[in-house]
């Protein structure tokens, strides 16, 4: 029993992490009580968090310690795997009470992960009124704003007063407590006008002072069908906590809150970088993911890229007479696409994000085309003043000195404009601008950069001779 006092000592404090092995100790030596006290002292994340790396047999055992009132939210932390686990093992009473007490955003989720019989299976354990808000959500299209949004809200009518308006509030006990900061108001209609909070409702006096007065007017507003980006897009532009979900209407029928977008937008971002490499979306984290999956994901993106390949192979081959006779040309070959390919990644990159956050407009192209030529020609000059010197501490020829220089130039001015350009290129054509990746922006500059190379190689050797 020494062991567990041991445990008591490293868990007493809220602030220090759990440790899952004492936490198994515990578990083994039946110190419920004492799990009991560590689960109050501890945020609900971080208890999921040790739920979900337990073995499911222990994460069983210690779901059946947390109080009743904290087992849903705590539910809803936990990664999708271990809550299917769950949703199989515990009891149906559980079960129902889980699902019943959920948050309806967090719900939605999790049955979109679910397959459809066991979806279906888990809705028939539901009350008939959550299970019809639970339709109602998975009713709207996929990666909606309808699918994100919670139908908690409370509303105010613009004719009541202040003290009005509290007693509203003090007696709408079927509302969860952390949404009665989210006050909207609403015509004789029903219609959105203005919003207020609840803290200014407690400090304005005097008591019988019109809501009208004191509101809000609401301009920031999402449909349950505009796409969930959307909702990314104004929470980043307005800095807002929630903001409302109306119909066709204006009438509030559900809102969006900052962290229903965090985890999206998080998702958003990481797809983002994914597809940036070259490399499938996962759908899950790294360890999560299948073997063959990985391998699926990986496989064809390298094999488009190693196809694309042939085109650098083919270009290098119509040029091989010209190679055969100037073959010292090849050692300059890999500094050339190097400038081209990482200036292109690095144009890619800026564009890219800029789209993502709506910061760029497709009628931006033709600035931004102005922008990043005067930005080539100056990154261009910038490396072939360094090639230059270069060359001249290596005693090179100045047949030589200005080829490799101008092709430059050149190369780096091709790679900031396809850069920049192709990523609005594939949102003309509705395709995800990452998968602009910086493998295919090399590819592309590669050839380029030998088709250039060569040509100006060519031309100068044929007037001007090697040295």
């Amino acid at each position: 029993m020494q062991r567990s006092g041991l445990g008591d000592q490293k868990l007493s404090d809220s602030d220090t992490p759990i440790d899952i092995e004492d936490i198994a100790n515990l578990l083994e030596y039946r110190e419920f009580k004492r799990l009991r006290s560590i689960f109050k002292e501890h945020e609900v994340a971080d208890i999921a968090e040790v739920l979900s790396e337990v073995e499911l047999e222990a994460s069983i055992a210690l779901f059946r310690l947390i109080p009743r009132a904290e087992r849903s939210n705590m539910f809803a932390h936990l990664n999708v795997d271990r809550q299917k686990d769950l949703l199989e093992e515990l009891p149906d009473v559980i079960v129902s009470a889980l699902l019943n007490e959920m948050d309806p955003d967090d719900r939605t989720s999790l049955f979109e992960s679910l397959g459809e019989d066991t979806r279906d299976l888990a809705l028939l354990k539901m009350s008939p009124e959550e299970r019809k808000v639970a339709w109602q959500l998975l009713g709207y299209p996929e990666g909606s704003v309808g699918r994100i949004m919670t139908p908690d809200f409370l509303t105010l009518n613009v004719n009541m007063s202040v003290s009005h308006a509290l007693k509203f509030i003090h007696w709408s006990t079927a509302l969860p407590v952390e949404f009665l900061s989210h006050l909207f108001i609403t015509a004789d209609d029903a219609s959105l006008i203005g919003e207020v909070s609840l803290a200014t409702l407690v400090v304005c006096d005097p008591p019988h002072t019109p809501v009208a007065s004191i509101m809000k007017k609401n301009h920031v507003k999402l449909s349950p069908y505009d796409d969930a980006e959307r909702a990314v897009e104004l929470f980043r532009r307005y800095d807002h906590h929630y903001i409302p979900v109306v119909d066709e209407g204006r009438r509030v029928i559900g809102m969006v809150t900052s962290d229903d977008v965090f985890g999206l937008a998080e998702e958003e971002a990481t797809e983002d970088i994914q597809q940036f490499g070259g490399h499938g979306a996962l759908e899950d984290s790294y360890f999560n993911t299948p073997l063959f999956t990985m391998l699926r994901k990986r496989a064809g993106a390298l094999a488009v890229l190693f196809v694309s390949g042939f085109l650098t192979s083919e270009a290098l081959r119509s040029y091989n007479d010209a190679l055969s006779q100037w073959g010292f040309l090849s050692f300059f070959i890999p500094l050339i696409m190097a400038s081209g390919g990482n200036s292109g990644t690095q144009a890619a990159s800026l564009i890219i994000r800029g789209l993502a956050i709506n910061e760029f407009r497709p009628a931006d192209s033709f600035k931004i085309l102005r922008r990043e030529i005067v930005i080539g020609v100056i990154l261009g000059l910038f490396l072939a003043s360094l090639w230059w010197a270069r060359a001249y501490l290596m005693d090179l020829s100045p047949q030589i000195t200005v080829v490799v220089g101008s092709t430059i130039i050149g190369v780096v001015i091709f790679g900031v404009v396809a850069g920049a350009m192709l990523p609005f290129l594939f949102r003309l054509v509705r395709l995800d601008p990452a998968v602009v990746s910086s493998p295919f922006i090399s590819t592309l500059v590669d050839v380029m950069a030998i088709l250039i190379f060569l040509n100006i190689a060519i031309l100068v050797f044929k007037y001007f001779g090697t040295s």
